[in-house]
C-alpha cells in the first residue's frame, strides 16, 4: 500500500472510531428523560436506578433555573421540560437528584419527571392568595370573630390592643382557660403564647380576614372554642 492510500485508511478509520465513541443514546445525554432536546435540561441523570422524590411548593424565579420552595422552607434548583407551568404557580413535581447541574441555587437540582399544579394550602404564604394586605400592626388590631353565619361581633372570638410598648397583644381563651399573647407582624406573622402553647402562624385573608393556622408538629389546641387544624381558621374583623 502507497503513502496517499496508507494515509486515507487511517483517516478513514480515525474518523469511524470518533463517530462510534460520540455515539450517544438519548437516555443517556443530561435531561433527555426530563424533557427538551437532548443536552437541554440543566441536571445530569444520576447512574442506575432512579430514585425518584416528591415536592410540593412554589416556584420561584431563579437565576440560571427556576427554583422550588417547599412550604418547610427547603429549595430546589428544577431542570425540566417544556411547561406551561411557571413562576408563582403552586405545584406538585416528582422526579431524581441530578449528579451534577450549573444551577447555582437550592439545596439540590431536581430533574422533573413530573409536574403539576395544586392548590396551595393555607399556610402557603403568597401575597396573592392573601389579597395583597400585608399583616400589620394597623391590620391585626381590633376585634375579631370566626367567619361563619354564626359569628356574632357583640361576642368577638379575641381582641388585639396595643400596649404601653407598641406591641399588639392578643387576649382569648386557649383550650378552654384566659390567655394572653404577642401577635408577630414580622417576617413570619404568628400568635405567640407562654409555653408549652405553640406558636400559630396566621396569614391575611383580605381585606378584612385573618386565617389562624396549626402549629407543625403540635398538639391541635382550640382558639375560643375553635380547633385550629388543617388549613386553619379564618376570621374576620369586626367594625370599630
Amino acid at each position: 500500500m502507497d503513502e496517499r492510500k496508507f494515509t486515507a485508511a487511517l483517516v478513514g478509520a480515525l474518523m469511524a472510531l470518533a463517530a462510534c465513541a460520540g455515539e450517544t443514546s438519548p437516555s443517556s445525554q443530561p435531561g433527555a428523560d426530563a424533557g427538551g432536546d437532548p443536552g437541554s435540561a440543566a441536571g445530569t441523570r444520576p447512574s442506575g436506578e432512579p430514585e425518584l422524590l416528591t415536592f410540593e411548593g412554589r416556584i420561584e424565579e431563579g437565576v440560571e433555573c427556576p427554583v422550588l420552595r417547599t412550604p418547610e422552607g427547603e429549595t430546589y434548583a428544577l431542570s425540566f421540560r417544556e411547561t406551561e407551568i411557571g413562576t408563582g404557580d403552586y405545584v406538585r413535581v416528582t422526579g431524581e437528584i441530578a449528579d451534577a447541574s450549573f444551577c447555582m441555587q437550592g439545596e439540590e437540582t431536581l430533574i422533573v419527571e413530573d409536574a403539576s399544579r395544586i392548590d396551595p394550602p393555607a399556610r402557603d404564604r403568597d401575597p396573592a392568595r392573601a389579597g395583597g394586605v400585608a399583616v400589620t400592626s394597623d391590620y391585626v388590631r381590633g376585634s375579631w370573630v370566626a367567619k361563619g353565619v354564626d359569628a356574632d361581633c357583640e361576642k368577638p372570638d379575641f381582641d388585639v390592643t396595643a400596649n404601653t410598648r407598641g406591641m399588639s397583644i392578643i387576649e382569648t381563651r386557649i383550650n378552654g382557660y384566659p390567655e394572653t399573647g404577642v401577635v408577630d407582624v414580622g417576617q413570619t406573622p404568628a400568635l405567640q403564647w407562654d409555653e408549652p402553647l405553640p406558636t400559630l402562624p396566621i396569614e391575611a385573608r383580605g381585606p378584612d380576614g385573618l386565617a389562624v393556622m396549626p402549629a407543625e408538629n403540635a398538639d391541635i389546641v382550640t382558639l375560643a372554642g375553635h380547633r385550629i387544624e388543617d388549613d386553619g381558621v379564618v376570621f374576620i374583623k369586626c367594625a370599630a
